[in-house]
């Protein structure tokens, strides 16, 4: 696409492209404010920091949001149950995640902050993401003699053996 407009205030950039619209506010409007509904205030909002090999476990760093409300969290999954294939490391991010969304999903930013995987978690995880299952081969259809050819016999066979 190509760039239409270019506006450039206290150093940051809005590039538009083709077909884009961007309409400024005069000074006399003043925009209305988003409406803060309640299910708005109570969005949550799950960002990954990291992780960390600790005694024998691996532990994620999640910062948790709802509204104004942030909290720091460690999940922890045990660093064998990497070496049973109970979980990939590059799931285990993932997995953190999905196990403090579970967690805090109904409930306000409070409790325990150090949350064990347990391995009836991991074995949901792993049925919820496990890969579709493959086909098998099949093979094509014969293809229908042309006119002029004779049919094979049901018993004819082509090599001779």
């Amino acid at each position: 696409m190509t760039e239409t407009v270019r506006l450039v205030s206290d150093g940051e950039e809005l590039v538009l492209s083709a077909g884009e619209v961007y309409r400024t506010h005069t000074g006399s409007e003043k925009p209305a404010p988003p409406a803060r509904t309640p299910a708005a205030a109570a969005r949550l909002a799950i960002q990954y920091q990291g992780f960390q090999d600790e005694d024998g476990r691996r532990e994620y760093v999640l910062d948790a949001r709802r509204g104004d409300l942030t909290r720091r969290y460690v999940v922890w999954i045990e660093l064998a149950a990497f070496s049973r294939r109970q979980a990939r490391f590059q799931d285990g991010p993932d997995i953190s995640y999905q196990k403090l969304l579970g967690a805090l999903s109904a409930s306000p930013l409070d409790g325990s902050d150090r949350i064990p995987v347990t391995e009836a978690d991991l074995a949901a995880y792993r049925a919820s993401h496990a890969p579709p299952e493959r086909r098998g081969f099949t093979p094509p259809r014969p293809r229908a003699p042309e006119s002029g050819e004779p049919k094979a016999a049901a018993g004819d066979r082509s090599d001779p053996a």
